[in-house]
């Protein structure tokens, strides 16, 4: 209701909306920016544009964002600097993981991450109580009762998923019924392409080199890459390493324009492991 009120309310001073996700962003980051930029557009005839810092590196992700058309597109040098109108979604300026200028205070955020002690936002819609954001925009389009395209559908559905390794890592209640909502209306053949992409042979280099490296204490397992030339593989790899049996925890380092990023994955989804890595 706060959504729908906003949009038809500002339909024409909100225009255009610019929409800011995390720096490479991954799949729930895609389909939630373009399920807010649908229901900004259908409520309220409101311009958007998607944005982002760095790049779409993992070939999943990669695969969704050109087999849907998703509107998304990097963001170019001093671009937020004129933005009369500006939302955060999957993430809070206080995170650094994102290019929201500093000091600015978006209009909007929309965020499923613990809301951070300095995080300010003319309007903030942070639920803690899903796995996934697109969860809170699949709700709030249902609300809405606004039509879903089937390419939106499909990347809501891919998106819901790999944020929640299939509804099996940190899903409630609430992101299967989204899903389970959603999914007559995406596109099986386009969910499977996009699992099962053509990989560079640099990715089969990463694979090699985490299996070479791999170390094992207890039940731990991890393993630092070195340089590599995309964020994504941190995590990606931090998954496959969790695999291995009697593992309970992965942790996987590499650096990455030199900044360090470092993945820790746990089979037990009340491990705490955002909260030990914050730690």
């Amino acid at each position: 209701r706060r959504l729908v009120k906003l949009f038809k309310e500002k339909g024409k001073a909100l225009s255009p909306l610019t929409i800011l996700t995390h720096d490479h962003p991954d799949p729930d980051a895609l389909a939630s920016a373009w399920a807010l930029a649908h229901l900004a557009q259908t409520v309220g005839k409101i311009q958007t544009r998607i944005v982002y810092g760095g790049i779409i590196g993992r070939a999943e992700n990669r695969m969704m964002a050109e087999r849907l058309l998703v509107p998304a597109r990097p963001l170019r040098k001093g671009e937020l600097a004129g933005v009369a109108h500006l939302a955060l979604v999957d993430t809070q300026p206080p995170f650094k993981n994102n290019r929201c200028p500093p000091r600015r205070i978006p209009d909007l955020i929309l965020d499923h991450h613990p809301r951070h002690v300095d995080t300010q936002s003319d309007m903030a819609l942070i639920d803690e109580g899903v796995g996934a954001t697109t969860t809170i925009m699949v709700e709030a389009l249902i609300a809405a009762g606004i039509r879903i395209p089937g390419r939106l559908a499909t990347a809501i559905v891919y998106g819901i998923g790999s944020e929640t390794q299939n509804l099996g890592r940190e899903a409630t209640a609430r992101d299967m019924v989204a899903y389970q909502a959603i999914w007559p209306k995406a596109n099986m053949k386009t969910l499977w392409r996009i699992s099962y992409p053509q990989r560079s042979e640099q990715f089969f280099m990463t694979l090699a080199h985490a299996v070479r490296e791999a170390f094992v204490a207890g039940r731990v397992v991890g393993a630092n890459l070195g340089v590599v030339n995309t964020p994504d593989s941190v995590a990606q790899m931090a998954d496959f390493l969790l695999t291995l049996e009697k593992m309970q925890w992965s942790i996987v380092t590499a650096r990455y324009q030199g900044r360090l990023h470092v993945s820790l994955r746990a089979n037990d989804p009340g491990a705490g492991a955002g909260r030990l890595l914050k730690r």
